[in-house]
């Protein structure tokens, strides 16, 4: 976040006049947003040193911004009533839209402006400072889509998938997996996470079931089916690095990915 030029919502800072001047409170140093804080859930007694450590609740991100309005080449601009609906009506959301600095693309936010706005004027001159929550202690990567056609699986095969995330011990991503000719069972057995394996059986021929395995929601195509009924209740999940899953059953695998991040 050390670039003037940002992306929220989808829509270029450029496009709307506005341009980052300074990120945190600092006046020497540009603060750019790594991970949140923790709270520790823990209880004291009296007759012991150390507490009863309970867990630790991470809290989202949050980082300030002071913008200007200005032309493209970075001439100040007038905060005219007509600019000042513009720009209310892009920040104000009440959903987590995605921020995005152009220095590093690669990483997102997905964030809410929380903060009361005011502007400080000189004139029709001058800058407005927001302060952003977002949704999650870590960034986020991009989303990531492999497909793989296995639909002359025989017998089996292996394919790789990568848990990019440097801040979850496991990380469970979205399936869809489309059963091929008379297949009715399949099974993802992870080999890097102990033969740990994921499967159904008995399901339709030609079926299609679609996986949330983070909020453990299961959706099929047939509405005859009951896929959950047919799971072994091993939800898919992936260790941190290259995971070599072997995959029994003949089927299309697409694997929907986006991994939190701290960097």
């Amino acid at each position: 976040m050390q670039s003037p030029y940002f992306i929220y919502d989808g829509i270029k800072s450029t496009d709307m006049g506005l341009y980052i001047v300074r990120i945190g409170q600092s006046n020497n140093f540009v603060e750019v947003p790594y991970w949140g804080g923790a709270n520790i859930e823990e209880e004291r007694h009296y007759k012991k040193i150390t507490p009863y450590f309970y867990r630790v609740n991470r809290e989202p991100i949050e980082f300030t911004v002071q913008f200007i309005l200005a032309y493209n080449n970075m001439r100040i601009k007038d905060w005219t009533p007509q600019e000042r609906n513009k720009i209310a009506k892009w920040l104000i959301q009440d959903t987590y839209k995605e921020f995005q600095t152009s220095d590093d693309l690669s990483k997102y936010y997905y964030a809410i402006c929380t903060s009361p706005a005011n502007l400080n004027l000189m004139g029709n001159q001058g800058y407005i400072e927001l302060t952003f929550q977002t949704n999650s202690p870590y960034a986020w990567s991009p989303i990531y889509v492999e497909e793989y056609d296995l639909s002359d699986n025989e017998e089996s095969t292996v394919i790789e998938l990568e848990n990019r995330s440097n801040v979850l011990d496991y990380y469970y991503p979205k399936l869809e997996i489309e059963l091929k000719d008379d297949a009715t069972d399949i099974a993802l057995k992870n080999l890097s996470d102990g033969g740990r394996i994921f499967s159904f059986t008995g399901l339709y021929e030609n079926e299609t079931v679609s996986i949330d395995n983070e909020n453990k929601l299961i959706l099929s195509n047939n509405p005859l089916s009951n896929p959950f009924s047919k799971f072994n209740r091993n939800w898919f999940r992936l260790v941190y690095g290259v995971n070599y899953i072997e995959v029994t059953g003949k089927c299309v695998i697409k694997v929907k990915s986006q991994f939190p991040i701290a960097q």
